[in-house]
């Protein structure tokens, strides 16, 4: 990546579940990213010496970086996470969180609002206006409801598509993993055929219903629909209702909340 040494880049870290997501911005654009997997088992040190390892593969010394954000949904990898930037990149990250008050909360329990959807509402918002769902099929896939003037209003969360089919196969002895592709018909012929029908048109069948709810109970029949996460190109292929897939929704709601945020 070619750059001039003058420009500071900031460094957008998503420590979900089953992946770390990091992406590296210039004048608020995305210029490289990268994924590992989270392993909770991890020490400073090995998170350190990996993210060195990623930025020097980009030529960008550690002080080029403006700023590191995280949006983290594992606690138990934060203070890990922390010291890992501390020591090897001697930066010290910012953790977004509710409490900078950039997304406001219709909820009952603020606090339990996962930060990644905090930063895919406060993306969506800034991107494409409200009324808005934001549907990240990551881990899990969570339904984020925004209203006109961008109030996380609640939303839903539901099973991932692959993860819930793997538990199957794990646990039924006669059952066996197959392609997670549309069969041509509900009415399966074959064991591979019964899987992805109750699968696949499955799950496609749970995103459009819960579309058509959020639609109904907040009577805006013209919601607008967009996804992310590691499921979401798929969906939108499958899923009319979906007019957008933006795999870095969530590291560009983190560029967005560290410009804005609190000092």
């Amino acid at each position: 990546m070619k750059k001039k040494r003058s420009e500071k880049l900031l460094l957008a870290v998503d420590m979900g579940n089953t992946l770390i997501k990091l992406g590296v911005f210039r004048n608020g654009e995305v210029v490289d990213n990268f994924q590992l997997a989270t392993d909770r088992g991890r020490t400073p040190d090995e998170l350190g010496l990996q993210f060195k390892g990623l930025v020097e593969g980009m030529s960008v010394r550690p002080g080029d970086l403006e700023g590191v954000i995280v949006s983290s949904v594992v606690p138990h990898l934060n203070w890990p996470l922390g010291e890992a930037f501390k020591r090897h990149l001697r930066i010290e990250p910012h953790f977004f969180n509710y409490q900078w008050g950039l997304v406001p909360l219709d909820v009952e329990e603020p606090a339990k609002v996962g930060n990644d959807r905090l930063a895919d509402s406060l993306a969506g918002f800034t991107l494409y206006g409200g009324p808005l769902l934001v549907i990240n099929f990551g881990t899990a896939s969570t339904f984020n409801l925004v209203s006109k003037q961008g109030v996380f209003l609640g939303g839903a969360i539901a099973p991932q598509l692959e993860m819930s089919a793997t538990a199957l196969f794990q646990r039924a002895a006669q059952l066996y993993e197959v392609q997670l592709t549309p069969p041509a018909s509900v009415i399966g012929k074959t064991t591979d055929e019964h899987i992805r029908a109750g699968f696949v048109f499955g799950f496609i069948d749970l995103v459009r219903g819960l579309i058509a709810r959020f639609r109904n109970e907040l009577d805006e029949p013209q919601l607008k629909v967009i996804a992310t996460g590691g499921w979401g190109k798929f969906f939108v292929k499958h899923v009319p209702e979906i007019f957008e897939h933006d795999p870095y929704l969530t590291l560009k709601g983190l560029q967005i909340a560290w410009k804005r945020r609190p000092h």
